[in-house]
């Protein structure tokens, strides 16, 4: 793209590269000048010459005439641009060179999806980079299209909540688009693709990929977006926010000359730039002297970046030829910026925390002030002849009103407070790439899913045929057994049969994790020592105490949960006896509303409430299938943090953002894995639609009543009004996820879903005891650790099971390490009881070599962690799909619970001692699990501490939450149009019978009516003489 602004982000990519040490080879407009000898450019300045400067000068666009917003013209310009790019002789020279290797291939993506074809010819993953905010062009190569009604396109002035008009604008704008990308732009990119590319795979003796097998096949997009900027749209994995990363971290210090302009400014300045594209010179002369005139009234000093000299100019005006622009917004006397509303320049605002009167001219400038006004640090002017009027206006209000700069600051708290600098990110992810083959971990399930398994087609049609089947079959029956008149009262007897059948600083939390279970307690347990660690106070709600803590914990003891357990009904005997106790899903609700309800019955807790003195900066929850929780944050005024303990799903996501598609999500007890069957995708969203009846019907009012008896009076108490359950429910600013992209699935998360899976994993491991070291060092074939977790107990096993376990051990060269509560008798020599296990120092140990497990995910994460292959014996819960995924990922092996399970596991451990490849791909998945920008605990702390400084961080909730069912399904808009179609339908109707005669029309029904009767030829006959009559 032969733009500076464009060449600004480019350049800023290039030299990160080469900081890390890489050698690229970088396509650009602009040379870099002093380039090392690791960067070799080819140039096509050229397009330069294709840009229709006229279109783009200030005069032209005053006149609102050939306005560069047109997509045909966008689409247009940038294949031409492509297209000349490719016939550039040194790009060819490039691609014809058979020699020429690539580890990634990094493009800008600017409407054209040909450059994707460089990745499959060189062999290696591809990045795009999109230079806009996150939007629907960009999402749609890696991820299905986001829904329209609270998303928008690459040129779209809209922003989030839309109006009625707005969101028909941008599902016909997608309607539209899709016709013509099918009908012509596809066309002419193949075009290209073919011409200048195909043949260079042809020449390697290969044949071309299609035009749809290359272009959605991206790695990653690395976009200049951040959520100080945008909107929180949820997006997949693999595409990352690094806006700003343009900007230097040590900004050069101003010329002498400017800077001591800016010092002695005592008013402030204020800086006025359109940008690279745009040029100043090109305003109208009549404009350019009001502008003169009205910026010499100011007190302020006015930098004016200007590409020639000018007459006339007030003494608080400084013509710029040249702007050191991030220097000059760096100078605390900078107190506005007058800008086009570019995103460079938006961020490079927000990054330094000036406040912006926006003059968009065109492109994403439009969208990019009116977020920025939304946002509330920001004024917008439009280009008009008026123009120094209104920003005049402009600037005495935004200078009058200290609002603008306050929240400019905020903004520009929130940009830089991320775990990682984005130009340092970016490097980051270009690596992972690379060293993970493609990544293709971090590629979005629903990308897979057609149309049609998306919207359930199929399953509409096999629905509508069983109908249509079964009516006839009905109608059949009816007839024949039934009297004509009897039939249609036992249809609808029959219908209502099967209806009625189908019926930054220390700050003060309260963390609650009342489930009585040790793994959940362990994560707790961790997320409250990192709290602490950061130098806060915590109020810690739990079953299991936690020994020696410092005096800035205080803890509520809520072990008597543990009574509420149904030990008998998890116990192993059980379950090998009941397969069906095992995802009970009514049990697991009805357990955890009652234990939520003994928590807040427990005297400490009430007294926890009921002290009007008492005082929380924020309220981190462990989610367990109930919201009542999240009444504690309205009640002490501070936000709400979700903490989930197992992986991505929807019931988590459905709390903070619209709940995913059952085409390809499953819910938190699911034992599914995408790519889903035709079976799951209908078991799944079966089960959506009786979860959402059951909660309806039965759930939402037991925990209303819950919330009324034990938290409700605690507001009445302070004299507030008790909200509504609705109203705190969908209210959280954060989730905290035990999850990860190695363990999980790659579904599109909102911004307000940090994924922090392993941090409870102590970053250094503790030494193993001195005589389980002996026995690990020594185990010259390796060590298999053999435990079912925490919940589950050994001892619990039947004897005949117990005793073929120790027996198949026995005639292993293994040595075997089980983790058991007490004594067992005839224990074969290379076997050893442990009733206490350090698990995460076996695991770390190298000699390590199978891991046993229930599957749980702490025990997956950890083995992960580590590098162990797993062998899983799935029991309850989440267990069935984290061992599912785990075989799925390819380093794991399953065993049914049955008591055949001594011989399966012999089976299976033969199988994983004897293949490489399950160790090999659970190191690569370790390897991804450990590439991370920050440490999970690090992390956690970061965003704890992000949502409490930024007073509940209302700048990561999803824009789709606030938008009606109605309105995602676009209900209002068939509504409409149906409305419409039938208006229209009854006008005709009426104008037909004015202007046709009755009898004509009766005759005609007649006839056409009995056209296919023996007396056909007589009717014709009266027609033809009703018509004479009449004439």
């Amino acid at each position: 793209m032969p733009a500076k602004s464009h060449a600004n982000l480019g350049d800023a990519l290039v030299k990160q590269l080469l900081k890390d040490g890489n050698e690229v080879v970088y396509i650009n407009c602009f040379k870099i000048e002093n380039a090392p000898s690791s960067l070799r450019q080819i140039d096509v300045s050229a397009n330069k010459n294709y840009l229709p400067e006229n279109a783009l000068s200030i005069t032209t666009l005053l006149k609102k005439i050939n306005v560069p917003d047109n997509r045909d013209v966008v689409n247009s310009l940038m294949f031409f641009l492509v297209a000349k790019t490719l016939e550039n002789k040194e790009v060819q020279a490039l691609l014809s060179d058979p020699k020429e290797h690539f580890d990634v291939v990094i493009v800008e993506w600017m409407f054209s999806d040909v450059f994707a074809s460089f990745a499959s010819l060189f062999g290696c993953p591809l990045i795009w980079v999109s230079s806009v905010e996150v939007n629907s062009h960009i999402l749609s190569l890696i991820d299905v299209m986001p829904n329209p009604a609270y998303s928008t396109d690459t040129l779209s002035s809209s922003v989030t909540p839309f109006t009625f008009k707005e969101r028909v604008k941008e599902v016909w704008t997608r309607v539209k688009e899709a016709y013509y990308d099918y009908m012509y732009y596809d066309k002419q990119q193949i075009d290209i693709y073919n011409e200048w590319v195909a043949p260079h795979f042809i020449a390697r003796g290969r044949k071309p990929p299609s035009f749809e097998e290359f272009r959605y096949n991206a790695s990653l997009v690395l976009g200049n977006s951040h959520i100080s900027m945008g909107e929180g749209l949820r997006i997949p994995h693999n595409y990352k926010p690094v806006g700003g990363y343009h900007i230097d971290e040590n900004v050069k210090p101003l010329p002498k000359d400017l800077k001591k302009i800016m010092d002695s400014a005592k008013d402030g300045v204020i800086y006025f730039s359109m940008g690279s594209n745009l040029k100043s010179k090109d305003w109208p002369v009549e404009i350019k002297q009001n502008l003169l005139n009205m910026f010499g009234t100011l007190k302020q000093t006015v930098l004016w970046k200007f590409e020639e000299d000018l007459p006339n100019v007030p003494k608080n005006v400084h013509i710029l030829k040249w702007a050191p622009q991030q220097g000059i917004l760096a100078h605390p006397n900078c107190v506005i910026f007058i800008s086009h509303g570019g995103l460079l320049s938006t961020t490079e605002a927000i990054n330094f925390g000036v406040p912006i009167i926006g003059i968009p001219v065109f492109g994403d400038q439009f969208v990019n002030v009116k977020r920025s006004v939304k946002k509330g640090f920001a004024l917008k002017v439009d280009l008009t002849y008026d123009v120094a009027e209104a920003l005049n206006l402009a600037i005495k209000e935004m200078l009058s009103k200290p609002t603008y700069k306050e929240r400019a600051k905020e903004l520009s708290y929130i940009y830089h407070d991320r775990p990682m600098k984005p130009a340092q990110e970016l490097g980051h992810w270009v690596r992972h790439v690379v060293n993970t083959r493609g990544a293709a971990h971090l590629r979005s399930p629903a990308v897979v899913v057609p149309l049609y398994q998306r919207l359930f087609l199929d399953l509409v049609a096999l629905a509508a045929i069983a109908l249509f089947v079964i009516t006839k079959l009905l109608c059949y029956l009816c007839s024949i057994v039934f009297p004509k008149k009897k039939m249609t009262a036992l249809l609808y007897f029959l219908l209502g049969l099967t209806l009625t059948l189908n019926s930054c600083h220390a700050y003060k939390a309260l963390v609650v994790y009342p489930m009585p279970a040790r793994s959940h307690a362990n994560l707790g347990d961790a997320l409250v020592k990192q709290l602490l660690k950061d130098g806060n106070e915590v109020v810690y709600i739990n079953c299991f105490k936690i020994e020696n803590a410092p005096s800035s914990l205080r803890q509520i003891d809520v072990s008597s949960n543990k009574d509420l357990l149904p030990t008998k009904a998890l116990s192993i005997t059980t379950l090998l006896e009941n397969a069906d106790i095992r995802d009970n899903r009514d049990m697991v609700r009805r357990l955890m509303l009652h234990m939520v309800s003994k928590t807040l019955e427990n005297k400490e807790v009430q007294k926890l409430l009921s002290d009007p003195k008492e005082h929380f900066d924020v309220v981190i929850v462990e989610w367990m299938f109930s919201e009542i929780f999240a009444s504690l944050a309205p009640l002490f005024g501070c936000p709400l943090i979700w903490v989930s303990s197992v992986e991505i799903n929807s019931h988590i996501l459905g709390l903070i953002d619209v709940m995913p598609n059952p085409a390809y999500s499953v819910d938190m007890l699911s034992s599914s894995i995408t790519p889903l069957s035709f079976q799951e995708r209908v078991q799944e969203l079966w089960g959506r639609l009786t979860e959402a009846y059951y909660d309806y019907m039965y759930y939402d009012k037991i925990q209303s009543d819950i919330y009324k008896e034990w938290i409700a009076p605690h507001f009445l108490a302070k004299s507030q009004k008790p909200p509504s359950f609705e109203e705190f429910r969908y209210n959280a600013s954060l989730v905290l996820a035990n999850s990860h992209i190695s363990m999980g699935e790659g579904l599109r998360i909102p911004h307000n879903y940090k994924p922090v899976g392993g941090y409870h994993i102590d970053e250094n491991v503790k030494p193993l005891p001195e005589d389980l070291k002996k026995i690990m060092d020594s185990a010259k074939d390796g060590v298999i650790y053999f435990s079912m977790g925490s919940n589950l107990k050994s001892k619990d096993w039947p004897v005949e099971i117990k005793q073929n376990l120790l027996n198949m051990f026995g005639t292993l060269k293994q040595t075997v390490l089980w983790k058991f509560e007490e004594d067992l008798p005839n224990v074969p020599k290379n076997v050893h009881i442990l009733k206490w296990a350090p698990q995460q120092s076996i695991l770390a140990h190298p000699n390590c070599v199978i891991f046993i497990s229930h599957g749980g995910l702490l025990s997956t994460t950890e083995a992960i962690n580590f590098g162990v292959p797993v062998i899983g014996i799935p029991v309850f819960g989440d267990q069935f799909v984290n061992v599912k995924r785990s075989i799925n990922k390819g380093f794991a092996l399953k065993v049914d619970l049955s008591y055949n399970v001594a011989k399966d596991l012999n089976i299976e451990i033969k199988e994983m001692l004897s293949k490489s490849t399950y160790r090999e791909r659970v190191k690569e998945l370790s390897y991804i699990y450990h590439d991370r920008p920050m440490k999970p605990a690090q992390e956690l702390g970061h965003w704890v501490r992000h949502v409490v400084n930024t007073r509940g961080a209302a700048h990561l909730r999803s824009p789709a939450v606030v938008v009606p069912l109605y309105q995602r399904l676009f209900l209002d808009l068939v509504a409409l149009v149906a409305i419409s179609l039938l208006v229209i339908t009854k006008l005709l109707c009426y104008l037909c019978s004015i202007v046709f005669p009755k009898k004509v029309s009766t005759v005609l029904y007649i006839t056409q009516k009995s056209r296919h009767q023996p007396h056909r030829k007589i009717y014709q006959c009266l027609l033809n003489l009703s018509i004479r009559k009449h004439d």
